[in-house]
């Protein structure tokens, strides 16, 4: 009977946990609406489960990674060999 209510009890507990996806950066690359809502969540989220924190980290993997790309190919340049 212990058995049975103990298993009950754990059922209830994690069917009301909620399951995040983890995306990919890809996904980011080419949802740029996801990846701006998901910066500012992981900037305001306090605790974060795996998937939250996975997720976050792929965001913000991916906005450096534009940004770099942004100042690199902003069209000007600075180095003296490559101006005409």
């Amino acid at each position: 009977m212990k058995k049975a209510l103990l298993l009950a009890v754990l059922g209830a507990m994690l069917a009301g946990c909620a399951h995040q996806p983890v995306y990919t950066a890809h996904y980011y690359r080419t949802h740029k609406a996801a990846l701006k809502k998901e910066i500012a969540f992981c900037a305001k989220a306090e605790k974060l489960s795996d998937s939250e924190e996975k997720n976050c980290r792929t965001a913000h993997e991916v906005r450096s990674d534009e940004e770099a790309a942004d100042g690199l190919f902003s069209g000007g340049t600075n180095n003296p060999a490559l101006l005409p």
